[in-house]
């Protein structure tokens, strides 16, 4: 059914097929994903994502570029619930260096969705994108992961990046994983910077931290 002329039976069949789960419908599925109609191939984006084969991995970046927002999003998604692989993760960042904006920003929320993220050549060129909303989905992907080697570059955005809402990701992303080393630049920004956001982030990442050390928890050094 996934070959029917109706490309509403497509769909539906590639629904089904994630509801089902079996992995044997993966390699039918990779094909679907590269359906005429953004609706069939955003709905067995959907599918692998349940199936979970990390074979699947490759072909689900590729759409990370797809005409169809739907798609980017869906295989963005997808991507987070599969099993991991290195391939996976080097496809992602792969697309931090497409020319599309768009593709460039669903990169972001796939990486967003994996356990770990490697501080590679890749995701720290995209620190320096032109688009703001690429720079802010890096921070928070390295935010997220918890890597100590994160810390130095979020504190460099936090200083000197011209888009409030990165520097107000980075300042939340400090309050997460920074330690007392942050604090002087945290309470800078709290004080001094331009807009309110910021502001607001940097104050509740002073809290947070301060909190976490009277309360005597560990946090990763800064770098």
């Amino acid at each position: 059914l996934l070959a029917d002329p109706d490309s509403d039976v497509r769909r539906t069949a590639a629904e089904a097929l994630g509801k089902v789960g079996h992995k044997s419908s993966n390699a039918s599925l990779i094909v679907a994903l590269n359906d005429p109609d953004a609706r069939v191939r955003e709905a067995a984006a959907l599918a692998l994502g349940r199936l979970g084969d990390g074979k699947s991995g490759i072909a689900l970046a590729g759409h990370l570029a797809d005409s169809a927002e739907p798609v980017r999003m869906a295989s963005a998604r997808a991507l987070g619930e599969i099993e991991f692989s290195a391939d996976r993760e080097a496809q992602t960042l792969a697309v931090l260096r497409h020319p599309q904006g768009s593709a460039r920003i669903a990169a972001t929320r796939a990486l967003l969705s994996l356990d770990t993220v490697s501080l590679s050549a890749d995701l720290i060129k995209a620190l320096r994108d032109p688009d703001a909303r690429v720079r802010q989905g890096v921070a928070a992907a390295l935010g997220e992961s918890g890597n100590p080697g994160a810390v130095s570059h979020l504190r460099s955005l936090l200083r000197t990046d011209g888009a409030a809402s990165v520097r107000a990701e980075a300042a939340f992303r400090l309050g997460k994983i920074g330690d007392n080393g942050v604090l002087a630049e945290l309470s800078r920004a709290a004080e001094a910077d331009p807009d309110m956001m910021v502001r607001g982030w940097a104050r509740w990442a002073v809290q947070q931290i301060t909190l976490s050390h009277e309360f005597g928890s560990e946090r990763q050094p800064s770098q």
